[in-house]
């Protein structure tokens, strides 16, 4: 199986650690944030497949931040999952228009983000 570099950026230290845990125990590597200011110094370091970005943080929200990742001429083009308690369509929509790949609804379905990670990796 293939390793995917999996950046959490999830102020919500618990949901943060939490996601680690699976993602590692997945074989997956997990660099996290806790805010937006500091998911953006990682992804300037490059080498991210994939974000997993809560809509709501400090500094930097993940709509925001998904923005700037599609202008930012990163390398590799990290696949986007925005992550939020939102589940409205008019939210979908926009997280989706700021270039999200992905959207996941919380409390994180484990099965359903190592089946999204699985399909990123075939792709």
């Amino acid at each position: 199986m293939q390793r995917l570099k999996v950046l959490i950026a999830e102020d919500e230290a618990v949901s943060r650690h939490l996601m680690e845990a699976s993602l590692t125990n997945w074989g997956h590597e997990a660099m996290l944030a806790a805010d937006g200011e500091q998911a953006r110094a990682i992804l300037r370091g490059g080498g991210v497949d994939v974000c997993i970005l809560d809509w709501e943080m400090p500094k930097i929200d993940g709509v925001e931040l998904c923005r700037w990742i599609r202008t930012a001429n990163l390398t590799p083009i990290p696949y986007v999952i925005l992550l939020t308690a939102r589940k409205e369509p008019g939210q979908i929509e926009t997280g989706l228009q700021a270039g999200a790949n992905d959207y996941l609804v919380k409390p994180v379905d484990r099965a359903q983000l190592r089946t999204r990670l699985a399909v990123i990796l075939k792709n």
